[in-house]
């Protein structure tokens, strides 16, 4: 097991998908339980951020935000204080294909950092990050200011961004990646799910530490 805990956000208001996402089923299990279960094969603690009921599953913890109504932010932010662990990763319970490996990978790379982001070019994976509790003075200033957007409080912190070459050492991204937010997602995401991944031999290569 990882000297850290699991976060999975489940509080979103499920607004494009006219119907609370973690309750979804994608494969024989509800999202939500269905990430619960791979986290669990690397994670000693699993914290569910949600504000609803129904969100309970055993040997886990939910917590509801002490900042309600600023999304993910707010849920990272109270998780990060109520986990028992100084390294937390951090996934969306919409995202039906996440790896555990990859997962234990990017918090391998937390020494010496704040936090450890997935980035694709231009594009980050803010809710498939890992986030340790150093972050909480930074999340806490970007909330006060009313910057709810996760990256909002990236200049302030050490962050290890992780490329796509490392990542495609443990499956393809757009598959790692993908999250359900409307119905012909979730259709999509049915479709992906029949498909078999390929198997990769993840192994460790440097890449440059970029701090912003």
């Amino acid at each position: 097991m990882l000297e850290a805990a699991a976060i999975v956000l489940a509080g979103g208001k499920s607004t494009r998908m006219g119907r609370d996402k973690a309750m979804v089923r994608v494969t024989a299990n509800r999202m939500l339980e269905g990430a619960v279960r791979v986290l669990a094969c690397e994670f000693p603690e699993i914290i569910i951020s949600a504000n609803g009921s129904g969100h309970n599953i055993p040997g886990t913890r939910v917590i509801a935000d002490t900042m309600p109504g600023r999304g993910p932010l707010g849920g990272i932010y109270t998780c990060l204080g109520e986990s028992g662990y100084q390294v937390n990763f951090v996934a969306a319970c919409d995202m039906p294909f996440i790896d555990s490996s990859l997962a234990a990978y990017l918090v391998s790379l937390a020494p010496g950092h704040d936090a450890v982001v997935p980035r694709i070019g231009d594009y980050y994976q803010p809710l498939f990050a890992v986030y340790t509790k150093k972050c909480l003075p930074a999340i806490e200033t970007s909330l006060s200011e009313g910057r709810n957007k996760i990256i909002s409080f990236y200049p302030k912190i050490r962050v290890r961004f992780v490329g796509p070459d490392e990542i495609r050492q443990y499956g393809d991204p757009d598959r790692i990646f993908f999250n359900v937010n409307t119905p012909g997602d979730l259709d999509r995401a049915q479709k992906i799910a029949l498909q078999v991944p390929k198997i990769t031999v993840p192994r460790v290569t440097g890449t440059e530490v970029i701090d912003e």
